[in-house]
Protein backbone atom coordinates (compact mmCIF):
# COMPACT_ATOMS: atom_id res chain seq x y z
CA UNK A 1 0.00 0.00 0.00
CA UNK A 2 1.28 3.40 -0.79
CA UNK A 3 2.10 5.57 2.25
CA UNK A 4 0.08 8.47 2.99
CA UNK A 5 1.13 12.20 2.22
CA UNK A 6 1.12 14.52 5.18
CA UNK A 7 -2.31 15.06 6.68
CA UNK A 8 -2.53 19.59 6.33
CA UNK A 9 -5.16 22.01 7.10
CA UNK A 10 -6.80 23.20 4.18
CA UNK A 11 -6.60 27.29 4.13
CA UNK A 12 -10.26 27.96 4.77
CA UNK A 13 -13.19 26.53 6.61
CA UNK A 14 -14.56 24.27 3.15
CA UNK A 15 -16.73 22.01 4.47
CA UNK A 16 -14.53 18.53 4.16
CA UNK A 17 -11.62 16.93 5.90
CA UNK A 18 -8.10 17.84 5.90
CA UNK A 19 -6.10 18.27 2.49
CA UNK A 20 -3.15 16.23 1.42
CA UNK A 21 -0.60 17.51 -1.27
CA UNK A 22 1.78 16.07 -3.94
CA UNK A 23 2.87 17.02 -7.17
CA UNK A 24 3.36 18.00 -8.38
CA UNK A 25 7.05 15.75 -33.98
CA UNK A 26 7.97 17.56 -36.66
CA UNK A 27 11.44 18.82 -36.30
CA UNK A 28 12.93 21.97 -36.36
CA UNK A 29 16.43 22.32 -38.45
CA UNK A 30 18.67 21.85 -35.60
CA UNK A 31 17.78 18.53 -35.66
CA UNK A 32 19.94 15.62 -36.15
CA UNK A 33 19.42 12.18 -36.33
CA UNK A 34 22.30 9.72 -34.68
CA UNK A 35 22.13 6.45 -34.79
CA UNK A 36 19.74 4.70 -32.51
CA UNK A 37 20.25 2.17 -29.77
CA UNK A 38 19.15 -1.69 -30.92
CA UNK A 39 16.41 -2.00 -27.90
CA UNK A 40 14.89 1.55 -28.42
CA UNK A 41 13.62 0.93 -31.78
CA UNK A 42 9.48 1.01 -31.91
CA UNK A 43 7.95 -2.24 -33.52
CA UNK A 44 6.77 -1.39 -37.49
CA UNK A 45 3.86 -0.27 -37.06
CA UNK A 46 4.72 2.21 -34.28
CA UNK A 47 7.92 3.65 -36.63
CA UNK A 48 8.35 7.72 -36.73
CA UNK A 49 7.35 9.23 -39.94
CA UNK A 50 10.38 9.48 -42.45
CA UNK A 51 11.88 12.89 -41.72
CA UNK A 52 13.59 14.84 -44.42
CA UNK A 53 15.13 18.17 -44.76
CA UNK A 54 11.18 18.84 -46.69
CA UNK A 55 9.02 17.98 -43.46
CA UNK A 56 10.95 19.41 -41.15
CA UNK A 57 9.16 22.89 -40.26
CA UNK A 58 5.86 21.13 -40.73
CA UNK A 59 4.33 20.87 -36.80
CA UNK A 60 1.52 18.70 -38.20
CA UNK A 61 3.64 15.51 -38.71
CA UNK A 62 2.03 13.00 -37.07
CA UNK A 63 3.30 12.44 -32.93
CA UNK A 64 1.75 9.34 -32.50
CA UNK A 65 3.89 6.51 -32.22
CA UNK A 66 5.73 8.19 -29.32
CA UNK A 67 2.43 8.39 -27.53
CA UNK A 68 2.10 4.04 -27.70
CA UNK A 69 1.81 2.23 -24.33
CA UNK A 70 3.01 -0.31 -26.20
CA UNK A 71 6.82 0.67 -26.81
CA UNK A 72 9.61 0.92 -24.74
CA UNK A 73 11.44 4.50 -26.36
CA UNK A 74 14.76 5.30 -25.05
CA UNK A 75 15.51 9.20 -24.07
CA UNK A 76 18.86 10.22 -23.56
CA UNK A 77 19.85 14.05 -21.34
CA UNK A 78 23.15 14.99 -21.47
CA UNK A 79 23.70 18.06 -19.15
CA UNK A 80 27.01 19.70 -18.38
CA UNK A 81 28.58 20.23 -14.87
CA UNK A 82 26.58 23.77 -14.38
CA UNK A 83 23.14 22.21 -15.53
CA UNK A 84 23.26 19.19 -12.63
CA UNK A 85 25.26 21.84 -10.12
CA UNK A 86 21.49 23.86 -11.15
CA UNK A 87 19.24 20.45 -10.79
CA UNK A 88 20.76 20.31 -7.40
CA UNK A 89 20.13 23.90 -6.19
CA UNK A 90 17.21 25.10 -8.07
CA UNK A 91 15.78 21.47 -9.55
CA UNK A 92 12.71 23.53 -11.17
CA UNK A 93 14.53 26.21 -12.62
CA UNK A 94 15.34 24.79 -16.14
CA UNK A 95 18.90 24.39 -17.38
CA UNK A 96 20.06 24.09 -20.76
CA UNK A 97 20.64 20.46 -22.44
CA UNK A 98 20.65 18.12 -25.41
CA UNK A 99 18.23 15.08 -25.36
CA UNK A 100 18.10 12.17 -28.32
CA UNK A 101 14.68 11.00 -28.61
CA UNK A 102 14.86 7.33 -30.39
CA UNK A 103 17.78 8.70 -32.58
CA UNK A 104 17.20 12.24 -33.13
CA UNK A 105 19.39 14.55 -31.02
CA UNK A 106 17.93 18.32 -30.11
CA UNK A 107 20.22 20.99 -28.95
CA UNK A 108 19.66 23.47 -26.39
CA UNK A 109 16.59 22.19 -24.60
CA UNK A 110 15.48 23.27 -21.41
CA UNK A 111 15.22 20.52 -18.70
CA UNK A 112 14.09 20.82 -14.82
CA UNK A 113 13.09 18.57 -11.93
CA UNK A 114 9.29 18.14 -11.48
CA UNK A 115 7.15 17.29 -8.24
CA UNK A 116 6.64 19.18 -4.77
CA UNK A 117 6.16 17.95 -1.02
CA UNK A 118 5.15 14.34 -2.14
CA UNK A 119 7.00 13.54 -4.80
CA UNK A 120 10.30 15.41 -5.12
CA UNK A 121 13.51 13.66 -5.28
CA UNK A 122 16.71 14.98 -6.06
CA UNK A 123 19.11 13.81 -9.36
CA UNK A 124 21.11 11.88 -7.36
CA UNK A 125 17.79 9.86 -6.87
CA UNK A 126 15.12 9.25 -9.73
CA UNK A 127 13.15 12.29 -10.25
CA UNK A 128 10.15 13.49 -12.57
CA UNK A 129 11.68 15.50 -15.05
CA UNK A 130 9.98 18.04 -17.69
CA UNK A 131 11.59 18.81 -21.28
CA UNK A 132 11.21 22.64 -22.84
CA UNK A 133 12.29 21.99 -26.28
CA UNK A 134 12.04 25.60 -26.63
CA UNK A 135 13.06 26.91 -24.01
CA UNK A 136 16.03 28.62 -24.99
CA UNK A 137 15.77 27.62 -29.00
CA UNK A 138 12.48 29.53 -29.84
CA UNK A 139 9.81 27.26 -32.13
CA UNK A 140 12.05 24.37 -31.71
CA UNK A 141 9.97 20.74 -31.68
CA UNK A 142 9.94 17.25 -31.70
CA UNK A 143 7.40 16.27 -34.37
CA UNK A 144 5.24 19.04 -33.57
CA UNK A 145 6.11 18.47 -29.19
CA UNK A 146 6.73 21.56 -27.13
CA UNK A 147 7.25 19.41 -24.05
CA UNK A 148 7.35 16.06 -22.70
CA UNK A 149 6.94 15.57 -19.31
CA UNK A 150 8.86 12.22 -17.58
CA UNK A 151 7.18 10.15 -14.53
CA UNK A 152 9.13 8.21 -12.51
CA UNK A 153 8.04 4.71 -12.84
CA UNK A 154 8.67 2.82 -9.37
CA UNK A 155 8.72 6.06 -7.30
CA UNK A 156 5.56 7.13 -5.60
CA UNK A 157 3.03 4.82 -8.45
CA UNK A 158 5.01 1.53 -7.70
CA UNK A 159 2.86 -0.46 -10.44
CA UNK A 160 3.96 1.62 -13.50
CA UNK A 161 0.83 1.95 -15.16
CA UNK A 162 -1.89 4.19 -13.30
CA UNK A 163 -1.35 7.68 -15.39
CA UNK A 164 -1.70 4.96 -18.83
CA UNK A 165 -4.83 3.61 -17.18
CA UNK A 166 -6.06 6.98 -15.60
CA UNK A 167 -5.63 8.81 -18.98
CA UNK A 168 -6.91 6.03 -21.08
CA UNK A 169 -10.56 6.36 -19.01
CA UNK A 170 -10.73 9.78 -19.45
CA UNK A 171 -9.96 9.70 -22.85
CA UNK A 172 -12.97 7.54 -23.92
CA UNK A 173 -15.29 9.63 -21.73
CA UNK A 174 -14.05 12.59 -23.97
CA UNK A 175 -12.67 14.80 -21.53
CA UNK A 176 -9.48 16.60 -23.10
CA UNK A 177 -6.57 14.06 -21.52
CA UNK A 178 -3.01 13.64 -22.15
CA UNK A 179 -1.63 10.41 -24.12
CA UNK A 180 1.25 8.50 -22.55
CA UNK A 181 4.04 6.19 -23.50
CA UNK A 182 7.15 4.70 -22.08
CA UNK A 183 10.89 5.65 -22.20
CA UNK A 184 14.30 4.05 -20.50
CA UNK A 185 16.02 7.64 -19.68
CA UNK A 186 19.73 8.15 -19.19
CA UNK A 187 21.12 11.23 -17.84
CA UNK A 188 24.93 11.59 -18.86
CA UNK A 189 25.11 7.75 -19.71
CA UNK A 190 23.69 6.72 -16.25
CA UNK A 191 20.72 4.73 -16.06
CA UNK A 192 17.54 6.40 -14.64
CA UNK A 193 15.25 3.42 -15.26
CA UNK A 194 12.05 3.36 -16.75
CA UNK A 195 9.79 6.30 -16.85
CA UNK A 196 6.37 6.89 -18.34
CA UNK A 197 5.95 9.48 -20.95
CA UNK A 198 3.24 12.25 -20.27
CA UNK A 199 1.61 14.56 -23.04
CA UNK A 200 2.29 18.20 -21.41
CA UNK A 201 -1.12 19.91 -21.22
CA UNK A 202 -0.23 22.44 -23.48
CA UNK A 203 -1.01 24.44 -27.25
CA UNK A 204 -0.72 20.62 -28.88
CA UNK A 205 -3.48 19.14 -26.52
CA UNK A 206 -5.62 21.75 -27.17
CA UNK A 207 -5.01 21.50 -30.95
CA UNK A 208 -6.17 17.82 -30.69
CA UNK A 209 -8.62 17.59 -28.60
CA UNK A 210 -11.00 20.99 -28.60
CA UNK A 211 -12.62 22.55 -31.70
CA UNK A 212 -11.78 26.19 -30.29
CA UNK A 213 -8.27 25.76 -28.83
CA UNK A 214 -7.85 29.61 -28.73
CA UNK A 215 -9.14 29.40 -24.96
CA UNK A 216 -7.50 30.39 -21.75
CA UNK A 217 -6.12 27.17 -20.14
CA UNK A 218 -4.75 27.51 -16.90
CA UNK A 219 -3.09 25.55 -14.14
CA UNK A 220 -4.65 24.41 -10.72
CA UNK A 221 -2.00 22.58 -9.18
CA UNK A 222 -1.10 24.20 -5.23
CA UNK A 223 1.41 27.01 -5.13
CA UNK A 224 4.30 25.72 -3.07
CA UNK A 225 6.83 28.49 -0.79
CA UNK A 226 8.57 25.55 -0.09
CA UNK A 227 8.73 23.42 3.01
CA UNK A 228 5.13 22.83 3.96
CA UNK A 229 4.30 26.12 3.14
CA UNK A 230 1.46 26.39 -0.08
CA UNK A 231 -1.31 27.28 -1.50
CA UNK A 232 -4.37 25.08 -2.95
CA UNK A 233 -5.99 26.73 -5.42
CA UNK A 234 -9.90 26.54 -5.87
CA UNK A 235 -12.50 29.13 -7.01
CA UNK A 236 -14.34 31.18 -3.98
CA UNK A 237 -11.19 31.24 -1.98
CA UNK A 238 -9.79 34.76 -2.82
CA UNK A 239 -6.76 32.83 -4.26
CA UNK A 240 -8.01 33.49 -8.11
CA UNK A 241 -4.91 35.17 -9.81
CA UNK A 242 -2.77 32.58 -8.39
CA UNK A 243 -4.01 30.55 -11.08
CA UNK A 244 -0.89 30.45 -13.64
CA UNK A 245 -2.47 30.56 -17.25
CA UNK A 246 -0.62 28.12 -19.15
CA UNK A 247 -2.30 28.79 -22.97
CA UNK A 248 -4.37 31.42 -24.08
CA UNK A 249 -4.55 35.64 -23.50
CA UNK A 250 -4.21 37.55 -20.12
CA UNK A 251 -7.67 38.88 -19.13
CA UNK A 252 -6.33 39.59 -15.65
CA UNK A 253 -8.13 36.08 -14.76
CA UNK A 254 -11.50 37.41 -15.38
CA UNK A 255 -12.73 34.35 -16.50
CA UNK A 256 -11.63 32.67 -12.82
CA UNK A 257 -13.08 35.26 -10.91
CA UNK A 258 -16.49 34.83 -12.75
CA UNK A 259 -16.80 31.59 -11.41
CA UNK A 260 -15.19 32.26 -8.26
CA UNK A 261 -18.16 35.17 -7.87
CA UNK A 262 -20.97 32.85 -9.24
CA UNK A 263 -19.97 29.90 -6.71
CA UNK A 264 -19.82 32.11 -3.58
CA UNK A 265 -22.69 33.59 -4.71
CA UNK A 266 -25.51 30.99 -5.42
CA UNK A 267 -23.56 28.04 -3.33
CA UNK A 268 -26.42 26.56 -1.53
CA UNK A 269 -29.49 28.23 -2.94
CA UNK A 270 -32.10 26.95 -5.47
CA UNK A 271 -30.66 28.62 -8.32
CA UNK A 272 -26.95 27.37 -7.86
CA UNK A 273 -27.10 24.46 -10.72
CA UNK A 274 -28.72 26.78 -13.56
CA UNK A 275 -26.90 29.48 -12.50
CA UNK A 276 -23.40 28.23 -12.36
CA UNK A 277 -24.90 26.70 -16.21
CA UNK A 278 -23.79 29.94 -17.08
CA UNK A 279 -20.22 28.86 -17.02
CA UNK A 280 -19.52 25.45 -16.02
CA UNK A 281 -20.06 23.30 -18.78
CA UNK A 282 -21.28 20.86 -16.45
CA UNK A 283 -21.92 18.00 -18.65
CA UNK A 284 -18.13 18.08 -19.18
CA UNK A 285 -17.55 18.69 -15.28
CA UNK A 286 -19.57 15.60 -14.07
CA UNK A 287 -17.90 13.45 -16.92
CA UNK A 288 -14.52 14.20 -15.66
CA UNK A 289 -15.49 13.71 -11.56
CA UNK A 290 -16.93 10.38 -12.38
CA UNK A 291 -13.63 9.57 -14.05
CA UNK A 292 -11.67 10.79 -11.18
CA UNK A 293 -13.81 8.79 -8.96
CA UNK A 294 -14.05 5.65 -10.97
CA UNK A 295 -10.05 5.84 -11.19
CA UNK A 296 -9.78 6.73 -7.18
CA UNK A 297 -7.50 10.22 -7.86
CA UNK A 298 -7.29 10.96 -4.16
CA UNK A 299 -4.92 13.73 -5.11
CA UNK A 300 -7.08 15.45 -8.04
CA UNK A 301 -9.69 18.27 -8.03
CA UNK A 302 -12.79 16.28 -5.88
CA UNK A 303 -10.32 14.98 -2.66
CA UNK A 304 -7.54 17.30 -2.95
CA UNK A 305 -7.91 20.55 -4.99
CA UNK A 306 -4.75 20.09 -6.72
CA UNK A 307 -3.83 18.13 -9.81
CA UNK A 308 -5.79 19.96 -12.73
CA UNK A 309 -6.22 22.31 -15.35
CA UNK A 310 -9.12 24.03 -16.19
CA UNK A 311 -9.95 25.28 -20.05
CA UNK A 312 -12.29 28.47 -20.82
CA UNK A 313 -13.76 27.63 -24.13
CA UNK A 314 -13.67 31.06 -26.43
CA UNK A 315 -17.17 29.74 -28.17
CA UNK A 316 -19.61 29.55 -25.18
CA UNK A 317 -17.06 31.01 -22.38
CA UNK A 318 -17.98 28.20 -20.46
CA UNK A 319 -15.12 26.29 -18.09
CA UNK A 320 -13.67 22.43 -18.78
CA UNK A 321 -11.60 20.40 -16.77
CA UNK A 322 -8.41 18.67 -17.53
CA UNK A 323 -6.78 15.67 -15.71
CA UNK A 324 -3.95 15.58 -14.31
CA UNK A 325 -0.93 13.44 -12.78
CA UNK A 326 -2.42 10.16 -11.24
CA UNK A 327 0.69 9.06 -8.86
CA UNK A 328 -1.56 9.00 -5.85
CA UNK A 329 -4.58 7.36 -7.85
CA UNK A 330 -6.61 3.91 -7.59
CA UNK A 331 -6.69 4.98 -3.70
CA UNK A 332 -10.06 4.54 -1.70
CA UNK A 333 -11.34 8.03 -0.46
CA UNK A 334 -11.07 7.14 3.16
CA UNK A 335 -7.42 6.09 2.83
CA UNK A 336 -6.54 10.09 2.30
CA UNK A 337 -9.74 11.06 5.20
CA UNK A 338 -12.31 11.89 2.46
CA UNK A 339 -15.50 10.99 1.16
CA UNK A 340 -17.11 11.30 -2.43
CA UNK A 341 -19.99 12.03 -0.63
CA UNK A 342 -18.75 15.66 0.83
CA UNK A 343 -15.49 16.33 -1.65
CA UNK A 344 -12.83 18.86 -1.20
CA UNK A 345 -13.28 20.47 -4.13
CA UNK A 346 -15.68 23.53 -3.67
CA UNK A 347 -17.97 22.78 -7.57
CA UNK A 348 -17.93 18.97 -6.46
CA UNK A 349 -18.87 20.01 -2.94
CA UNK A 350 -21.77 22.22 -3.85
CA UNK A 351 -22.76 19.93 -6.71
CA UNK A 352 -23.35 16.86 -4.49
CA UNK A 353 -25.48 19.09 -2.46
CA UNK A 354 -27.66 20.26 -5.03
CA UNK A 355 -30.53 17.84 -6.25
CA UNK A 356 -30.22 18.18 -10.01
CA UNK A 357 -26.42 18.12 -9.98
CA UNK A 358 -26.58 15.16 -8.21
CA UNK A 359 -28.86 14.04 -10.26
CA UNK A 360 -26.49 14.42 -13.22
CA UNK A 361 -23.55 13.53 -11.73
CA UNK A 362 -25.44 9.90 -10.96
CA UNK A 363 -26.31 9.50 -14.27
CA UNK A 364 -22.44 10.23 -15.60
CA UNK A 365 -21.58 7.50 -13.42
CA UNK A 366 -23.68 5.38 -14.85
CA UNK A 367 -22.21 6.13 -18.83
CA UNK A 368 -18.65 6.14 -17.20
CA UNK A 369 -19.15 2.00 -15.87
CA UNK A 370 -20.97 1.35 -19.25
CA UNK A 371 -17.59 2.85 -21.05
CA UNK A 372 -15.00 1.46 -18.67
CA UNK A 373 -16.88 -1.84 -19.62
CA UNK A 374 -16.22 -1.26 -23.05
CA UNK A 375 -12.78 -0.55 -22.58
CA UNK A 376 -11.63 -3.16 -21.13
CA UNK A 377 -8.63 -1.68 -19.24
CA UNK A 378 -7.57 -5.06 -17.63
CA UNK A 379 -6.63 -6.31 -20.77
CA UNK A 380 -4.34 -2.75 -21.47
CA UNK A 381 -3.61 -3.34 -17.98
CA UNK A 382 -1.93 -6.89 -18.89
CA UNK A 383 -0.46 -5.83 -21.61
CA UNK A 384 0.99 -2.76 -20.41
CA UNK A 385 2.81 -5.51 -17.31
CA UNK A 386 3.95 -7.64 -19.58
CA UNK A 387 5.70 -5.46 -22.08
CA UNK A 388 7.90 -3.33 -18.62
CA UNK A 389 8.42 -6.30 -16.65
CA UNK A 390 11.83 -6.84 -18.01
CA UNK A 391 12.77 -2.93 -17.60
CA UNK A 392 10.96 -3.02 -14.06
CA UNK A 393 13.23 -5.62 -12.93
CA UNK A 394 16.52 -4.05 -14.25
CA UNK A 395 15.25 -0.25 -13.00
CA UNK A 396 18.25 0.73 -10.92
CA UNK A 397 16.54 3.71 -9.81
CA UNK A 398 13.04 2.64 -8.30
CA UNK A 399 12.51 3.12 -4.38
CA UNK A 400 9.65 -0.23 -5.08
CA UNK A 401 10.89 -3.77 -5.25
CA UNK A 402 10.14 -5.77 -7.23
CA UNK A 403 8.14 -7.28 -5.02
CA UNK A 404 6.32 -4.27 -4.38
CA UNK A 405 5.83 -3.60 -8.09
CA UNK A 406 4.05 -7.06 -8.91
CA UNK A 407 1.91 -7.04 -5.64
CA UNK A 408 1.01 -3.15 -6.90
CA UNK A 409 0.06 -4.07 -10.07
CA UNK A 410 -2.10 -7.35 -8.74
CA UNK A 411 -3.73 -4.86 -6.79
CA UNK A 412 -4.68 -2.33 -9.32
CA UNK A 413 -5.61 -5.16 -11.56
CA UNK A 414 -7.95 -6.29 -8.92
CA UNK A 415 -9.67 -2.73 -8.72
CA UNK A 416 -10.36 -2.78 -12.10
CA UNK A 417 -12.16 -5.76 -12.16
CA UNK A 418 -14.18 -4.44 -8.99
CA UNK A 419 -15.08 -0.66 -9.45
CA UNK A 420 -17.85 -1.00 -11.79
CA UNK A 421 -19.69 -2.91 -8.75
CA UNK A 422 -18.01 -0.14 -6.49
CA UNK A 423 -19.61 2.64 -8.26
CA UNK A 424 -22.87 1.22 -8.53
CA UNK A 425 -23.46 0.50 -4.82
CA UNK A 426 -22.10 3.54 -4.54
CA UNK A 427 -24.90 5.79 -6.82
CA UNK A 428 -27.40 3.14 -6.48
CA UNK A 429 -27.56 1.58 -10.01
Amino acid sequence: MLALLLACTPPDTTPGPSTHVDSEVEIDSEVEPVESRADSEPPEDSDPPEVTEETVPDQDVSDDWIFDDGVIHEIELTLDTTATDGLVTAPHTYVSGSVVIDGYELEEVGVRIRGKIGSLRPLSGKPKFKIDLNQFVDDQRFFGIETLSLNAGGVVDCSYVKENLAYELFEAADVAASRTGYTHVTVNGEDYGLYVIIETPDDRLLDRTKENPSGNLYDGKYVWYGGYSYTLLDFGLGVDTLYQLEEGTDVGHADIMAVSTALNTYKGQPSFYSELDKLVDWDQFHRFEAVEQWVGQNDGYAMNRNNYRVYFDPDDGKMEFVPWDFDYSFLYDYQWGRSWRAPTGLLAYWCMQDAACYSERRQASIDIVDIATDLDLVAKHDAMVALIADSVAADPRRECSVDSVVAEQARVRAWLQARNAFMGAFWGF
